[in-house]
This record gives structure tokens, sequence and C-alpha cells, in this order.
């Protein structure tokens, strides 16, 4: 290798031919836990006849001389270690045993912190949007793929993906009643789906000039507010994909977010700045 031509052309001076060595180690165990330990990780030089640490090699010249070299500098060394080149091996403390090891021990969970149930795949890129439907807590998630998929709770798919027409499904939005689902894609158009059938209902509907970053449905679900990357929020009747309103100019270079109040009588937004209007 390079580093043992490098050594061989340090020693050729001297006449020696460098010979390859493991180093002795050593099974002790790390210092005890102690008093002292108030670090979650400590060093422990190196001395006797311990291993040396990853990158460094031990080598004998002429059967008398050692030579270390560090493959990660580019240093080498007679007889002894680099001047204030530290040696060693960290080890760990665990404060909660309080017991000190050579491996990182894992990290307790935080107590209420919580674990998932499942891991489902099965998009092939970003998920843009989620919203469960009905009390068994399924599914439905919207992908950069051009796909929203149902799943059941334990992570099984429900059909085949709907296929979209309009590039990547940014957003989504289901029902009240749990029969409908109006998704926003990134061509900026809205498209109200059929749960049951899996199929589009009528055209989509038009109106935003940048891609539909956030939808959701009144409590009455005589409507649907969607907030797009142009700015604004606009309001859509479900039955016809029209309009009611002229859209809502308001102030954020892009809408993220848009939920109505719990009345239907008011929404409210959010956008990159940082700000709840």
């Amino acid at each position: 290798s390079s580093e043992v031509q490098e050594i061989e052309e340090i020693v050729s001076t001297r006449g020696d031919s460098p010979t390859r060595v493991a180093p002795l180690t050593s099974a002790k165990d790390p210092p005890p836990y102690g008093a002292q330990h108030r670090q979650d990780a400590l060093w422990e030089e190196v001395g006797g006849n311990e291993a040396l640490p990853p990158g460094w090699h031990q080598f004998e010249v002429g059967g008398s001389k050692t030579q270390y070299q560090d493959d990660n500098l580019i240093m080498s060394s007679w007889n002894r270690h680099l001047p204030g080149v530290r040696l060693g091996r960290s080890y760990f403390v665990n404060h909660n045993t309080q017991s000190t090891s050579w491996k990182k021990p894992v990290p307790d969970r935080p107590v209420g912190s919580l674990t998932p149930e499942c891991i489902i795949e099965g998009h092939s890129e970003y998920i843009w949007g989620l919203a469960c439907v009905g009390t068994g807590c399924n599914m439905m998630s919207a992908s950069e793929d051009g796909s929203i998929r149902q799943w059941i709770r334990d992570g099984e798919p429900v059909g085949e993906p709907w296929k979209s027409d309009g590039g990547a499904v940014m957003s989504l939005a289901v029902s009240p009643d749990q029969t409908k689902v109006v998704s926003g894609s990134v061509d900026g158009r809205l498209r109200l789906w059929n749960v049951k059938e899996g199929s589009v209902v009528g055209d989509p509907w038009e109106g935003h000039s940048a891609r539909v970053r956030s939808l959701d449905w009144s409590p009455n679900a005589r409507e649907t507010a969607s907030g797009s990357q142009d700015g604004t929020i606009r309001r859509w009747n479900p039955n016809t994909g029209r309009q009611i309103a002229p859209p809502t100019e308001t102030g954020h270079r892009g809408v993220n977010t848009v939920k109505y109040s719990p009345r239907g009588d008011k929404f409210a937004s959010c956008g990159y700045e940082r700000v709840i209007r």
C-alpha cells in the first residue's frame, strides 16, 4: 500500500526493512464508574499493551526500533508516538446503571414517547399529505409520485393506487361524510375523487397559478378551501367545482396550510413568513 511504501522510503536510508506487527490488545474493562464521571463519554489513554486506536499501525524496524503511523493524518514517529498526539480510545458512561463500557449505549426512549405500530411503504417519492378515513383509522396518502393510496391500519394497501394526471399530488382532504376526497396537484388544479370507486368525479377545478399546498372542507361540507403557492386561498363549491368567491390574497408568499374554524365562518392560514393569519 502507499502507507507501507512511505515507511519503506523513510527507513531505506537506515538500511532496515519495516515489518508490520499487530499491536497487543487488552481485554481489560474501562475504568469503573465513579463520582468523577460527569460526562457521557470519556477518554482512556493507551498504556502498556492497550490496543492502538483506529487508523494507527505499528511496525518493527531492525528488531529494535518501533515505527508508528496514522493513516488518517499521514504522520509517523520513531520509538514513541508523535508529540501532542494522545493515543487511546473512548469509553462511555451510563448514569442510569452507573456503569462504563467500550460500546456506545443505545439511548433510552424518553418517558411518554410514541412507538410506531407499523411502518408503511409503497410510494416511490415524497409523501406530501395524509388523511384518516373512517372510524377504523384507515389512511390516505398523497405523493410526489402522482398517486393517492389508501391503507388499512396495519399497513396493507386498499385497492390500486389512484393515479392523477396532474403530476405530483401535494395535498388532500377527506369530506366530513367520508365519501369524497379532494386533492391538489403541482399543476395548480384540484380534483374530486369518489372514495368507493377510486375515480375522479368530473373535470379538474381550475383557478390557481401554482401548486396547491393545502386543502380543507368546511364543517358542513358545502365548500372547500385551497391554499396555493401563488399566495391565494380559493373557496369552491364541491358539487360544481366552481369558485364561490373571489380569491383571497393572503399576503403569504405561499400558503402552506389553510383550516376552517369549527363553525365554518372563518379560516386560518400560514405560509413561509412564520406568521398565522
